[in-house]
């Protein structure tokens, strides 16, 4: 007994069939809500179809881009804004300020594996040379971003007492240097799938930095 995808595959490979055997037409049932009298009417229904769908597909791409490119013109001025700075704890202080006010980060902190002591007088920036959670070194040695909602454990430990108002979150690998970790209220603001290249972007900026004289980074052996 033949099996419908075989009949179907078939077909596909066989587009001229009707062509050929124009006699079967007269025995292909046609759905009657399409309004279609016809099969080359209903075909040019389907293709209409198809042509709205691909209309609506371009131009949530072409949205996507456009938003696309004013984040990274924004980046682009960002970088240009903090990599003066003079200091280390200078421009993590400028940059973690920023990522708050000017790109809408509800709550931002970064954790480091090291560094200079002094960064560790930075509200948004913590130091854990010594006892850190297994996920948090291999979130490091993957180098993956994560992006989504969190277990409680997680929350407490990279937002303390700002963990009660983080729906979703962006975990950043910095090199291997620690994770750049961003809180939305919102559920829906960090997800699976979502685009990444501005973090990506972001997290080499703060490795270039840290790695400049006078910052310091863990490398991998």
């Amino acid at each position: 007994m033949t099996d419908k995808s075989d009949v179907i595959a078939w077909l596909q490979s066989h587009p001229d069939l009707f062509r050929s055997h124009p006699e079967l037409l007269e025995v292909v049932e046609l759905p009657h809500d399409t309004g279609a009298a016809s099969l080359l009417e209903f075909q040019v229904e389907r293709l209409r179809s198809r042509n709205a769908e691909l209309t609506d597909r371009l131009e949530q791409l072409t949205s996507i881009a456009s938003e696309n490119e004013q984040l990274m013109r924004r980046l682009h001025r960002l970088t240009l804004d903090v990599m003066s700075s003079r200091s280390i704890p200078s421009f993590l202080d400028k940059l973690l300020g920023k990522l708050s006010s000017d790109f809408s980060a509800d709550i931002v902190h970064l954790h480091l594996t090291g560094g200079p002591s002094a960064l560790g007088a930075l509200a948004q920036v913590s130091r854990h040379p010594e006892a850190r959670p297994d996920w948090f070194d291999k979130l490091i040695e993957r180098e993956r971003i994560e992006c989504g909602r969190l277990t409680r454990a997680k929350l407490e430990w990279l937002f303390g007492e700002q963990a009660d108002i983080v729906g979703s979150a962006a975990l950043v690998p910095v090199g291997f240097t620690g994770v750049l970790a961003i809180g939305a209220r919102s559920v829906e603001r960090f997800g699976p799938g979502m685009g990444t290249l501005f973090l990506e972007l972001l997290a080499s900026m703060i490795v270039y930095r840290l790695e400049m004289p006078g910052g310091e980074s863990r490398k991998r052996a």
